[in-house]
């Protein structure tokens, strides 16, 4: 099984264009200096019709990061790199919302 990093950005901003293209101008490249992450894949919010009713979700964006296992991406997480990125979220236009960090491990089923 392969271990993902998500963070999830729940919310808004004041210019969302310009908060997406820091993310991938500014961000993604010291996201992947990130020792073994393998890739980095970018959620966005799209609209949608499903003729169900559902919970519509309130994220601007999802990134998420794959390594090969767990210990990859805790040595990750330990790296330079990874304190690079935390101060580069003071770069980022206003973003009005919660950010969450949660590690998974994935099977793919189909």
């Amino acid at each position: 099984m392969t271990a993902s990093y998500i963070v999830r950005y729940h919310g808004t901003a004041p210019d969302k264009e310009g908060f997406i293209n820091h993310y991938r101008k500014c961000h993604a490249p010291i996201l992947n200096e990130f020792p073994e992450i393998e890739s980095l894949v970018l959620h966005h919010a799209a609209g949608f019709n499903d003729p169900f009713p559902v919970t519509h979700g309130r994220n601007l964006l999802i990134a998420e990061m794959a390594f090969e296992n767990i210990p990859a991406l805790n040595y990750a997480l330990a790296s330079p790199a990874r304190t690079r990125a935390r101060d580069d979220f003071s770069n980022f236009p206003q973003f009005i919302g919660d950010v969450t960090h949660q590690a998974f491990t994935s099977e793919r089923l189909f």
